[in-house]
């Protein structure tokens, strides 16, 4: 399909680049906690104590790489993250959420029940001989098997579901899961990216069929697309997915021409599916491209659908020296985009980890989220105007979604307190 914006399309850019250039000013600047609220601020901007469930569980660790130690999807992944976070004093300040494996009717909300016995069949396989790999390639690592991937695929399920249970039911007002391993990329019946059984996926339906949850919303800020988040709900207007990653003109994983901007849903859930498909080129992504394509795109539309729940597709691969992402989100901006979305469903807000293969980046990444979820004020964010090329993929988002969202028609940004 067509873009319907390019750079070269000079004055359709430049009528565009002078509108959004005005409100990225005021837009991408963080306010202090004691600055001046506006009266219809719904942004949870003053400072209080929340209950904050954390889910983890060092069992996970035990699916590894036998035959690749230097494989990115590893151990420490999770481990030295939750250590970090012990470190920085954050894990006694939240609630400890104990969780077991999910059920295999649970899985079943979102996978076919012959993919969920491949996988216990992977696993049997592994036990006998662990460096067996039948799943596809990517990104020049294979996505890998071990005599442990069933059990800590489904302990992963039942740690996100448990941990929005506990939100939904008011054990605490919003958590954040270490688990591994990831799971946006997993399909129906295919394992896919590292990833087996989706998590998230699965917690959102669980939501709605076992704690009668309406409306859900689905961020995902990793750097890549989740292909099988979006194919779970293409057609369900019930749950809204938007997606922030790297698209590349198609050349970037999963490599599917579904992950640019014009796969808005189909049927009746035409108009809930939006990527934001960034083509990198030889420019840097970084704070000042997310926090515009959050206040243009994500807050609007997501407080127009009004979510009974937000779930967060938690990758950190977006954040500087990510070997895979290549891009230069810092931990104040993850901070930042958390602390907003405060401002939907109650607080009903769940971080579900996916990526991020810097282990010390995506630790500082998880902990600046704590500390907002906690409630802690979020740090400053530096203003200033995003890449002409992040512009023009955040302009084709507009105008793909423009009939569906009243938001984006009268191009207003979210509420934010007055400066």
């Amino acid at each position: 399909m067509k873009e319907f914006v390019t750079l070269c399309n000079f004055n359709v850019h430049f009528r565009f680049f002078s509108l959004f250039s005005a409100s990225t000013r005021k837009y991408c600047k963080l306010q202090s906690p004691t600055a001046k609220k506006s009266t219809n601020d719904p942004s949870p901007l003053q400072q209080k104590n929340y209950r904050t469930g954390l889910v983890y569980d060092e069992r996970m660790t035990l699916h590894k790489c036998s035959f690749d130690l230097n494989h990115v999807e590893h151990p420490d992944r999770v481990s030295k993250m939750y250590d970090y976070l012990q470190e920085e004093g954050l894990v006694s300040r939240c609630v400890r959420i104990i969780a077991g494996p999910a059920t295999e009717e649970v899985v079943l909300l979102v996978h076919s029940p012959e993919y969920i016995a491949q996988v216990q069949a992977w696993q049997k396989e592994a036990e006998v001989d662990p460096n067996q790999n039948p799943c596809k390639l990517e990104e020049g690592s294979p996505t890998y098997l071990s005599p442990h991937v069933y059990n800590c695929a489904m302990l992963a399920v039942g740690c996100a579901i448990k941990l929005v249970e506990a939100v939904l039911q008011g054990e605490v007002d919003n958590g954040l899961a270490i688990i591994r391993p990831p799971g946006h990329h997993a399909e129906m019946d295919e394992a896919v990216g590292f990833c087996f059984f989706n998590n998230t996926s699965i917690a959102a339906r669980y939501a709605q069929t076992e704690l009668n949850v309406k409306r859900i919303l689905i961020l995902d800020w990793d750097i890549h697309h989740g292909n099988g988040t979006q194919h779970a709900f293409y057609s369900d207007p019930s749950v809204l997915y938007l997606s922030l990653h790297r698209y590349d003109q198609g050349k970037y994983f999963p490599y599917m021409d579904e992950s640019n901007f014009s796969a808005v849903g189909e049927g009746k859930g035409e108009g809930f599916n939006v990527n934001v498909a960034w083509n990198k080129g030889s420019e840097v992504i970084g704070d000042l491209e997310y926090i515009a394509a959050f206040h243009r795109i994500v807050l609007p539309v997501a407080q127009e659908f009004n979510p009974d729940l937000v779930l967060v597709s938690c990758g950190f691969d977006a954040a500087k020296k990510d070997p895979l992402g290549r891009c230069n989100v810092t931990p104040g901006c993850y901070a930042y985009m958390t602390h907003h979305l405060k401002s939907l469903a109650q607080g009903k807000l769940v971080l579900i980890l996916e990526g991020g293969y810097n282990v010390q980046e995506m630790s500082e990444c998880m902990a600046a989220c704590s500390r907002v979820l906690l409630g802690d004020a979020p740090p400053t964010v530096a203003s200033g105007i995003p890449t002409r090329i992040s512009e023009t993929s955040i302009a084709n988002t507009i105008q793909a979604h423009r009939k569906y969202w009243k938001c984006l028609q009268d191009h207003r940004p979210s509420s934010l307190p007055d400066d």
